[in-house]
């Protein structure tokens, strides 16, 4: 059991007398045991990076969804950016020139992090013209060429944009175009005068060619020696971060022996995962809440394998990581609640906007609770994230049968509300003849009317009104004991309308409808019934039965 402890323990003293420093800027941690120059070197490199990359799309300070940790080595191998259990973790070697891989990852997750979604042509571009940076204190060297084997159209797209005289500058012009939902034809007319089929031809013409420019640029005012600030790492913090730049479980079973439970069961619960050991992940990830974990990403795995626990899990994941949409989508699939369930839809999509999936998810959302102009807007976003032209193509007709869909849902909305107000309108009707009914009853027995508990407003008796106007009452002209009603319909024409006796008027609506004579203070809205029988001299076209008032 000695033995094997010591085992466990061996990557741990092998670095035990090194002197690790931590220095931080931005969404940047660097760890180094090759000494204060070559870690602030490195720290600054990424940072003129970031500057630049954020001043082309008009964004001066990046962030990341999650913090990238640099090991700088005094030996060893470097290593590529990866994700980690809560980092983006990688690695460089002191004194030797940092790979172009680990930059251009980088540039990937800043544009990824912070950027609307544009075509992946020039998201690759991007990413590799910036790879390439030279940086010399604040001063920036673009357009150094990679190798020819990984010379793309899309790398002499941007370098001829970023390095010649004739588009120098114009970048940011069409990013921000792009970012905001403009087609790739007018951006690249208004930032160059040029088509994308025009600037595409000159490019392959001009990686044939193989003549590649630098140019030289002021990055970011910063001086390493005083605006980075060095203090030594925390105990077990170079240990942990070189196990998760290259996990084993040696190196996490090390991690716990030495004191760092919750780290060290995250790393072993994100093994069993990868090797698809469903139970042994699901009791590591238990074990690591237990612990204390602080990873956002180990909750939420915990909370996939552990659906009874899943919405405290879930609520925790988010909390500790409140930029990560993932937690909410997740939340939003066990909610029955439509209006907590839409609110989680509608915050991944502001947290995660480029991911077409999360507006498909809240399109789809808005299209089954008839939410027509929101479940459209959500179906344009989709389609400008979508990435793959069959799933654009899709979204689009999604898009376009929303129209017809709300056509056929608001003729059907129609024709129900005005069956309701036929029913109540027989409603009324029956109860008047019925109270008729009652009163002649009673007149025939000889006994007097009970004091009513309610406001009759009116009865007719008789053949059904055969005509019938919706619009707006305006006016009501008082003649004697006549009462002339003027209404307007959609296309500003006015019809009048003749009541002879208001007791023979059923009124229905809002339940104590006053009949003002005049100009009306308040114009409402009402469907009429009426016996058509014009009336010359009082310029009227029929005479009233009912009065529906519409709310």
């Amino acid at each position: 059991m000695l033995k094997l402890l010591a085992l466990l323990l061996l990557p741990l003293a092998a670095f035990a007398d090194d002197r690790w420093l931590d220095i931080r800027s931005g969404p940047f941690q660097v760890l180094t045991n090759a000494g204060d120059r070559p870690g602030r070197e490195a720290l600054n490199q990424l940072e003129q990076v970031r500057d630049t990359v954020g001043t082309a799309l008009g964004k001066p300070d990046l962030t990341t969804l999650w913090p990238i940790r640099i090991l700088v080595l005094k030996s060893g191998q470097p290593a590529p950016l990866t994700l980690a259990r809560d980092t983006y973790t990688g690695a460089l070697v002191a004194n030797l020139p940092t790979p172009r891989e680990l930059v251009r990852e980088c540039v990937r997750i800043l544009i990824d992090s912070n950027a609307r979604r544009m075509s992946p042509g020039i998201e690759v571009g991007m990413a590799e013209f910036y790879s390439t940076a030279q940086v010399s204190g604040t001063r920036i060297t673009l357009g150094q060429p990679p190798p020819p084997p990984e010379r793309s159209l899309d790398w002499a797209r941007m370098h001829l944009i970023g390095v010649d005289p004739a588009y120098f500058g114009k970048l940011r012009v069409l990013l921000y175009n792009l970012q905001h939902g403009a087609d790739p034809e007018p951006a690249f007319r208004n930032a160059f005068g040029k088509t994308p089929a025009e600037l595409d031809k000159q490019a392959a013409a001009y990686l044939a060619a193989g003549s590649f420019q630098t140019v030289t640029i002021g990055g970011r005012a910063l001086d390493p020696r005083s605006e980075f600030t060095t203090r030594p790492a925390p105990p077990l913090l170079p240990q942990i971060a070189l196990a998760d730049l290259r996990p084993t479980a040696a190196a996490y079973q090390a991690l716990l022996q030495a004191g760092a439970p919750a780290v060290a069961r995250e790393g072993l619960a994100f093994l069993a995962l990868r090797e698809r050991h469903t139970d042994e992940a699901r009791r590591e990830f238990a074990s690591a809440t237990e612990a204390g974990s602080t990873s956002a990403r180990c909750w939420l795995e915990f909370a996939r394998l552990t659906p009874d626990k899943a919405r405290p899990a879930l609520e925790k994941a988010a909390a500790l990581n409140p930029a990560w949409a993932e937690p909410h989508v997740l939340l939003a699939a066990i909610e029955s609640d439509p209006s907590k369930k839409l609110q989680e839809l509608k915050t991944a999509t502001d947290l995660e906007p480029r991911n077409a999936a999360r507006w498909r998810a809240l399109a789809e959302f808005n299209l089954a609770h008839n939410r027509y102009p929101e479940a459209a807007k959500a179906w344009t976003a989709a389609e400008s994230a979508s990435v793959d032209d069959a799933e654009r193509a899709s979204i689009h007709n999604s898009r376009l049968a929303i129209e017809q869909q709300r056509l056929d849902f608001e003729v059907a909305e129609r024709k129900r509300q005005e069956a309701e107000r036929q029913r109540d309108l027989q409603r009324v009707k029956d109860a008047a003849m019925a109270e008729v009914r009652a009163a002649e009853a009673r007149a025939n027995r000889g006994q007097p009317a009970p004091p009513p508990d309610r406001r009759v407003v009116g009865m007719f008796d008789g053949p059904a009104p055969s005509g019938k106007i919706r619009g707006r009452l305006t006016r009501i002209d008082c003649i004697g004991k006549l009462m002339r009603l003027a209404i307007e319909g959609d296309g500003g024409s006015v019809t009048r309308l003749l009541i002879r006796d208001l007791a023979k008027v059923i009124v229905m609506g809002a339940a104590e409808t006053t009949l003002a004579c005049g100009p009306q203070k308040t114009i409402r809205t009402v469907t009429v019934e009426y016996f058509p029988k014009a009336d010359a001299k009082l310029a009227t076209t029929g005479e009233v039965a009912t009065i529906d008032e519409n709310p």
